[in-house]
């Protein structure tokens, strides 16, 4: 059992999670994507520009752990929350993306219980999983901490956010958010749009109808100081559907709005350069 004296150690050393800590005071939660740019100067781009979170993409990009890692260094120090969404369920993305820097995992097309449980079991330390105890840890600003209580504290920092993204995942979604370790839920809009057969219909009703049995299932796992909350990726470009998720969610759960950074970046050029082609008179 870890001392009190340790638990101090630990959790002086550990940067905090702000993305969890916005979600928890009742305020929206944003967070970018990096895709189209994965230095060490994201972390302070997305900073200066008012996000929560930057959130890594290895699910559809090339990018690799070792660049991943430095992505999540520039957004600790920059004093954001590193999230990365990993390709696969497996220990070699989850455990060594942790491993790496980041503060939670985004599992893609999770379906089941079962699956769920998978993800805590490589996300979370013991006694709520089995990731193997790794030293200097960059979460813990690579300082020597002790392991009994390092791995508490990292279990707490650390979220494990299943993607919702199928209407089987749907049917199931108590189930899993019954697996205790499960922290968010992530939908992904465009491919439950497929899944729903309304594909590319982002505005149709039975998206809104979706997100709200999906709340309803987090408001019910709410309980004995946990909080569920729903985060809503795909979106980028329909403000209007954001803002109607947003604000008809009875249960005040939808909070988290993700954006990818590719149209940000390709919408910031084009207007500066029709801006610069257009300078004579």
């Amino acid at each position: 059992m870890a001392s009190n004296e340790d638990l101090a150690i630990a959790r002086d050393a550990i940067f905090p999670n702000t993305f969890k800590n916005t979600l928890h005071a009742g305020k929206i939660a944003t967070s970018v994507m990096a895709r189209a740019v994965t230095n060490h100067t994201v972390g302070q781009i997305a900073a200066n520009a008012g996000f929560h979170a930057v959130m890594v993409d290895m699910e559809h990009s090339v990018v690799g752990l070792e660049t991943a890692s430095g992505v999540f260094a520039s957004a600790l120090n920059a004093g954001l929350t590193p999230l990365v969404r990993v390709p696969a369920a497996g220990a070699e993305w989850i455990s060594r993306s942790l491993d790496g820097g980041a503060l939670g995992v985004i599992v893609p097309h999770v379906n089941t219980a079962a699956e769920a449980r998978a993800i805590v079991k490589y996300a979370k330390f013991s006694p709520l999983g089995e990731r193997s105890i790794s030293g200097g840890m960059p979460i813990f600003h690579l300082k020597s901490v002790p392991n009994v209580a390092s791995s508490l504290v990292a279990n707490e920092a650390t979220l494990v956010i299943c993607m919702i993204e199928t209407q089987e995942a749907v049917d199931n979604i108590d189930e899993i958010l019954s697996v205790e370790g499960v922290d968010m839920l992530h939908v992904g809009t465009n491919d439950l749009a497929d899944s729903l057969g309304i594909t590319g219909e982002l505005g149709n009703e039975k998206i809104f109808e979706t997100y709200q049995r999906i709340s309803d299932a987090a408001a019910r796992a709410s309980v004995n100081g946990r909080k569920v909350y729903v985060g809503m990726g795909g979106l980028q470009g329909r403000p209007e559907v954001i803002r109607r998720l947003v604000n008809e969610d009875k249960n005040k759960l939808v909070r988290w709005i993700s954006t990818a950074d590719f149209p940000l970046y390709s919408q910031a050029l084009e207007d500066c350069a029709t801006n610069m082609n257009n300078m004579l008179d």
